[in-house]
This record gives structure tokens, C-alpha cells and sequence, in this order.
């Protein structure tokens, strides 16, 4: 049976936000180790798709320019 992320995610770190989604970080969707999932909104979640790789803290960068552009 495959493991449920998104369950798996909330279970141990939390709510997700609504139109936010979990992100594998190394893209290997049976990687369902905790650090290698974060919840990013939908619309940074297209752009790390489009972009490839991003580190951790690059993404959290990401999501923190979405949120202080989303207040604007």
C-alpha cells in the first residue's frame, strides 16, 4: 500500500494551507521522508517544476516572497 504524503505530512508537522500542496524536494515521490517534504503554495509549486531542483532553504525563500507579494 502506498503511503499517503500529504496524511503522513499533516500528521507529523501540520495543517496544510488550502491551495497549498506537498512538494518532494529531490522529486522522488517514494522519498516520503519528512525533510524531503514541504507544503508550498500551488503557484510555487509551477515554479519549482519549471525550474528543477531547488534546496530547502531556497524554496522557503520562495514561499516567503509569495506570502510578502500575496499581502501587496
Amino acid at each position: 500500500m502506498a503511503i499517503n504524503y500529504r496524511k503522513l505530512y499533516e500528521h507529523n508537522i501540520g495543517k496544510i494551507p488550502d491551495n497549498w500542496e506537498i512538494h518532494h524536494i529531490d522529486f522522488n515521490h517514494n522519498n516520503n521522508n519528512l525533510d524531503n517534504l514541504i507544503a508550498v503554495p500551488s503557484m510555487v509549486h509551477v515554479v519549482i517544476h519549471q525550474s528543477g531542483f531547488i534546496p530547502r532553504d531556497e524554496i522557503e525563500n520562495l514561499i516567503q516572497i509569495y506570502e510578502d507579494n500575496k499581502q501587496t
